[in-house]
């Protein structure tokens, strides 16, 4: 038999099983120290190698009374099922892994402000450290398209500002992990950012602003209705779908943007940050995530939650 022949055999008309015992006699050349070793007697052994020999068309052994030893293609056999059961062992083993959430992916779509959210920061830190074999996916994705990723197993998890908990369907949940104060960024050079404390909405009514795009829901539409109660209508300036844009923008003094207070962790010297002094002006961070999660997002969200 020519390793031409063993390549082209189909493991799959034998069990595992069978290649364990082969490689153990062939390790042992003795039916019966590798009966021992296996835990059963030595006729079955012998049994399922003459069956296996049989499927292969081949001797895989020479036997005498006095002793055992591999044939050319036994030889040959051996390095190919020793391979073929350290692949399994790794498969199985993997398989294992990916059940306990210590292998795998998990796909999070967020707006760039949860990120800058303590709890957020420092549950994917100590996720990374604990789970380095887990690979994290994470993307700038808006609210509506974080309810389609979850609703198509796209996404794992999703995280989002907004007043209210964001309408999922039922087989999802929001939990709130934290409350945020809105914070007012303006150009560095802007009459307003020499000032300091608390800025009322009023005093922004002749100002563009910079913002995401409005898709009725989440951060933006919680901004409308912190506007409606002021009494005063914004003038809705540049268009910005991503954060550093949005920054850019202002900083390049096309307007002023309202942000939740954890993007104060983005200093920059062209930027300058105040809060706002209208009653309301806050939103909550939500964690999006369906009620029975795969394993390793089930283990982030622990720590999502564990805050």
């Amino acid at each position: 038999m020519d390793s031409g022949d063993i390549d082209s055999y189909t493991l799959s008309i034998m069990e595992l099983r069978h290649l364990r015992y082969f490689v153990c006699v062939a390790e042992q050349l003795h039916f019966g120290r590798a009966a021992g070793q296996l835990g059963i007697s030595q006729p079955p052994l012998s049994q399922q190698i003459r069956l296996l020999e049989q499927e292969l068309g081949v001797a895989l052994f020479e036997r005498s009374s006095r002793r055992v030893r591999l044939t050319e293609a036994g030889t040959l056999f051996l390095d190919e099922a020793r391979a073929t059961l350290a692949q399994a062992d790794r498969a199985i083993g993997a398989a294992r892994r990916a059940q306990q959430g210590e292998l795998g992916r998990v796909a999070i779509g967020l707006l760039p402000s949860a990120l800058f959210a303590a709890p957020v920061s420092a549950a994917l830190a100590r996720f990374r450290r604990d789970h380095p074999d887990v690979h994290l996916d994470v993307g700038e994705v808006s609210l509506a398209a974080q309810r389609a990723g979850l609703s198509a197993g796209t996404l794992d998890i999703g995280l989002a500002h907004s007043h209210r908990a964001p309408r999922l369907g039922d087989a999802f949940t929001a939990t709130r992990l934290a409350e945020s104060a809105m914070i007012v960024a303006l150009p560095e050079d802007h009459a307003l950012a020499g000032e300091t404390g608390p800025l009322a909405l009023a005093a922004l009514r002749d100002l563009p602003m910079v913002h995401y795009p409005y898709d009725g829901e989440g951060f933006l539409a919680d901004l409308r209705a912190l506007f409606e109660r002021a009494g005063v209508e914004p003038r809705m300036g540049q268009e910005a779908r991503e954060l550093s844009t949005l920054l850019g923008l202002v900083a390049a003094g096309l307007g002023f943007s309202i942000l939740p207070a954890p993007l104060r962790r983005l200093a920059l010297d062209t930027v300058c940050y105040r809060p706002l002094a209208d009653a309301g002006a806050s939103t909550s961070l939500w964690l999006l995530h369906p009620f029975r999660p795969r394993p390793a997002a089930a283990r982030l969200l622990a720590l999502l939650q564990a805050g």
